[in-house]
């Protein structure tokens, strides 16, 4: 693993991160048209004195009311998108070049590229848990729809109940004691936040790939790299430091929220300026390994944190390698093992650890 490239990459992760923090920054004043547009409805007559007509006026506002100020978020955020895909492509670049001697990379960045960029980031179907082979575009369109119907169902529903205008808005925005983290809208935050995350990691990861395809020629494989943290997903966890053939393995996000990346594997006949034995972590430099073989290392807590009881135990007692438990954990396809899968491939293992 190539110092230089290692590094660039690792601190590129803790950029990724800020730029999604950016962008979910902008959500702010979308919730507050939303948050606007509801006490304006409710400022005169209560819903249960309205006729069904005049409430259903009502609801067509606040469902189309909802789903603009959303689907203005979803612009913003989609030519966010499309510039990180085209950034994270110069960076492989810049990267590569400063990394390896005698490199010669396809660079060329003009408008026919950045359009199909912006199309491979728009259009290229999700590998993410429960929303599998759905776009960009999809997720982005679900959130307008299911939020907007969401709130017009909660009015119904209110109304219904005999709720008065004071109440309503309370469910929407929340209570002051609670933060207004207990209302409609603090959901709404929540599931726009997943998906802003989500899908700038798949835009980046878009880049990349697109990156990969246009240097297939010098490229041996793609390497998955993980962060070492207590968040990181078991399937993450799995996958670190293992490498797939160009274009034949798994990429993330592989589920909401993967912050795992992708690392450029050049044909050995490339030197690198300087190889790496370290990585990094939530504790600063480690030894180049596996999330498992450094999981190993920590304190007992910890390792049941991050797996659970059970298979910390497993870990610690059961006498697999760190390559071995990590291929226990998912099948074939990429997907997280139960217990009971996991106990009939390596029964003994269990039974060592005492399970």
């Amino acid at each position: 693993m190539n110092e230089q490239y290692l590094n660039q990459t690792i601190r590129r992760i803790v950029y990724l991160e800020s730029l999604k923090q950016s962008e979910i920054n902008n959500l702010s004043a979308h919730l507050k048209e939303i948050d606007d547009l509801i006490k304006s409805l409710m400022l005169d007559e209560e819903m249960t004195d309205l006729t069904v007509a005049e409430f259903n006026k009502v609801l067509t506002a606040v469902k189309t009311g909802v789903a603009t100020s959303l689907s203005g978020y979803t612009v913003a955020v989609g030519a966010s998108l499309t510039a990180i895909a085209i950034d994270t492509y110069q960076f492989e670049v810049k990267s590569l070049n400063n990394a390896f001697d005698d490199v010669k990379l396809s660079t060329k960045i003009d408008d026919k590229k950045q359009a199909k960029i912006a199309k491979l980031v728009s259009n290229t179907p999700l590998s993410v848990t429960g929303s599998e082979g759905k776009t960009v575009t999809d997720l982005f369109n679900e959130l307008a729809n299911n939020e907007s119907n969401k709130y017009i169902n909660h009015i119904k529903l209110a109304r219904y109940e005999g709720k008065t205008n004071q109440q309503i808005v309370q469910m929407i925005r929340g209570t002051r004691k609670n933060g207004y983290k207990d209302g409609l809208m603090e959901v709404t935050s929540r599931q726009a936040k997943t998906i802003v995350r989500t899908t700038v990691q798949h835009a980046a990861m878009q880049g990349k790939a697109e990156f990969a395809n246009d240097n297939a020629d010098i490229i041996k494989g793609e390497q998955w790299l993980s962060t070492m943290d207590f968040r990181t997903s078991s399937q993450c966890r799995s996958l670190d430091l293992q490498i797939f053939e160009l274009g034949k393995g798994p990429r993330p996000p592989l589920h909401h929220n993967c912050r795992s990346t992708i690392l450029i594997v050049l044909k050995d006949e490339y030197a690198g300026r300087g190889n790496i034995n370290k990585r990094a972590s939530k504790d600063g430099p480690v030894a180049n390994e596996s999330y498992y073989s450094w999981l190993n290392k920590q304190p007992k807590e910890f390792q049941d944190d991050v797996l659970g009881e059970t298979r910390g135990q497993l870990l610690r007692s059961g006498g697999l390698s760190a390559d071995k438990f990590a291929a226990l954990q998912l099948d074939k396809n990429f997907k997280p093992l139960t217990l009971a899968e996991m106990r009939s491939r390596e029964p003994m293992a269990f039974k060592k650890a005492g399970l």
